[in-house]
């Protein structure tokens, strides 16, 4: 599930609302909270974040969080201009295992992405 999908639960469920008293008090089908809330929808339009953010009365700790929870709930990521082949080449070996990596391999990605920059100029390309 996407960071906002477990934040938006959270939220709710510390309110004692239900999906459908949350649905009904925000002006939403109870189906559209519960796909939200399982990840089967990507980050809502601002619509439903104003609406939820005044119905549930975020407070601005909440909101924060909420939009940091939206930014890391992207489903769209756009690979910079400056990237290179190699990079291009690696986003496409992880897309199809996306959705199915082990803990141990997000580790170890987590862990190279570490590397500074500059430790790794030595290294060579692999053929």
């Amino acid at each position: 599930m996407s960071p906002f999908s477990i934040l938006l639960r959270q939220l709710r469920v510390s309110r004692r609302l239900k999906q459908k008293e949350m649905a009904n008090h925000l002006g939403y089908e109870p189906s559209y909270i519960s796909a939200l809330e399982r990840g089967n929808k990507g980050p809502p339009k601002q619509d439903f974040i104003n609406r939820f953010i005044q119905g549930l009365q975020l407070t601005e700790e909440e909101q924060a969080t909420l939009a940091q929870a939206l930014r890391l709930s992207r489903r769209h990521i756009s690979l910079p201009s400056r990237a290179s082949e190699r990079e291009y080449a690696l986003l496409h070996q992880l897309e199809p295992q996306l959705g199915h990596l082990s803990p141990l391999q997000i580790q170890l990605i987590e862990l190279a992405l570490h590397i500074p920059a500059a430790q790794d100029h030595h290294v060579q390309p692999s053929v």
